[in-house]
């Protein structure tokens, strides 16, 4: 991979493709999700950029393909690197006498059949544009591609062969003259293929097929996965060694590699072994030679003296002798990844696992791992600091419920009806009074 900070470097096209419309929609609809528009104008300027009669001492400085895509120096390389990468370019580095010059060889726009078919390609094409839209390209394309030709359905071959049509003289079918050698010669150009990825990789795979071999798995079987094999190995930085020996727990006999298994142990081998250095970190640094609060009540004393004296297993033995049921082997299990997968002490697990079990009957992964990552996260290391820590915990939510339930008293002030004088209208006559009593008669029915 080259790249220059130099916009006089000079750069040569070595060949022409042809760009039919078809090979637009495929470059538009398939590879600009994939590299970019820039990249995509990039590819087709360097098409352009082609001349026939030029030599390598007629190379122009890259600015130049600055000026016609309005980019800058660090973008434009970077859509190289993607066209490299896809395999629709290629760029060498020749040494002339005055300089040295980037010779650009285009190759063709592929299939969408080939692109299909190249699992990296699709795959990351997924990942960019979603299923949904993958699944609709998908169906274009497979639509666009069988309308171009019918199935012949119980046919049988009868064309004409070349020999039973003509006829040429003497045995040249046979042994061609000297003057039809030499048109051979002179007309031999090197193909122009088409794209393909760029796969090139510092992957030892003799070596890794070698030592497959040895436990029954073809060297057929390594090349046929070898995409998924390569992916693998950069996504998690394995060396061939490495793939191999995280492989044989998969194999169970077998002479196929199932790399949605191998996925799944690397993955999970990946995340232990980080996770357990990550947690060493966190309670390296926050190591504190810690003595016993004198605040401590008897309780958590006792607490404390049985999980710093006492391995997890006879810990969670004890606990469940006192509470009553047994240690199952789940729960061991749980003891089990936390100390050896995942690093944490022996004293912290005792506590994590007392704490567990004021929740549940049971020691659960899903709660314990809660609860781990919790106190992790608010730097509890040991056991003395958990307790303090679930102390406190417990204090704010005695202290949060007490607010919660306890209501203002709202009392509400009577009438003093001996301080009370009535209001009395002396403004209603005693006409209006008697009118009113006839309307509640009539009313009422009483005559």
């Amino acid at each position: 991979m080259f790249e220059t900070a130099d916009p006089k470097q000079p750069f040569y096209v070595s060949n022409q493709i042809d760009l039919y419309p078809k090979d637009v929609k495929i470059l538009i609809k398939l590879y600009q999700p994939l590299v970019g528009a820039t990249a995509v104008a990039l590819y087709q300027t360097l098409i352009q950029d082609f001349d026939p009669y030029s030599i390598l001492s007629d190379a122009k400085g890259i600015y130049t393909l600055q000026e016609q895509l309005d980019c800058g120096l660090k973008d434009l390389f970077m859509s190289l690197h993607k066209l490299e990468a896809v395999g629709l370019v290629q760029t060498f580095l020749v040494d002339n006498a005055v300089n040295k010059v980037l010779v650009f060889k285009l190759l063709k726009v592929p299939s969408s059949q080939e692109f299909f078919a190249t699992s990296l390609l699709a795959s990351l094409l997924k990942e960019k544009v979603g299923i949904s839209v993958f699944q609709e390209t998908s169906h274009y394309f497979a639509k666009e591609n069988k309308k171009r030709q019918k199935p012949i359905k119980n046919g049988r071959d009868i064309s004409a062969s070349f020999l039973e049509v003509f006829r040429l003289p003497g045995d040249e079918a046979i042994n061609p003259s000297q003057d039809v050698l030499d048109a051979e010669s002179e007309n031999q150009v090197h193909d122009i293929g088409r794209a393909k990825i760029n796969e090139r990789d510092n992957i030892y795979w003799d070596f890794m097929k070698q030592q497959f071999e040895m436990y029954q798995v073809s060297a057929g079987e390594v090349e046929r996965k070898k995409n998924q094999i390569r992916g693998l190995m950069q996504i998690y930085g394995l060396n061939e060694q490495e793939f191999v020996d995280e492989s044989l727990p998969s194999l169970h006999g077998k002479n196929e590699l199932d790399i949605h298994e191998i996925s799944n142990l690397i993955a999970e081998n990946y995340r232990t072994s980080s996770t357990r250095k990550q947690i060493h970190r966190e309670i390296s640094e926050k190591a504190q030679n810690i003595a016993i609060p004198k605040n401590l009540s008897e309780n958590q004393r006792k607490l404390l003296e049985e999980a710093n004296k006492r391995a997890p297993a006879e810990f969670l033995y004890r606990l469940k002798e006192r509470k009553g049921g047994f240690a199952s082997a789940a729960e061991k299990q749980v003891l089990n990844r936390l100390r050896n997968n995942y690093g944490l002490p022996e004293d912290l697990i005792n506590v994590l696992t007392y704490t567990c079990l004021t929740y549940d009957s049971m020691l659960t992964a899903n709660l314990a791992y809660r609860i781990a990552n919790d106190w992790l996260q608010h730097s509890v290391t040991n056991s003395i600091q958990a307790v303090q820590y679930m102390e406190k915990r417990r204090q704010g939510n005695f202290t949060k419920n007490t607010q919660r339930y306890t209501k203002q008293k709202h009392v509400e002030k009577g009438t003093d009806w001996s301080k009370k004088k009535a209001n009395t209208d002396n403004k209603i006559n005693s006409e209006e009074l008697k009118n009113f009593f006839k309307s509640l008669e009539d009313k009422n029915g009483m005559k």
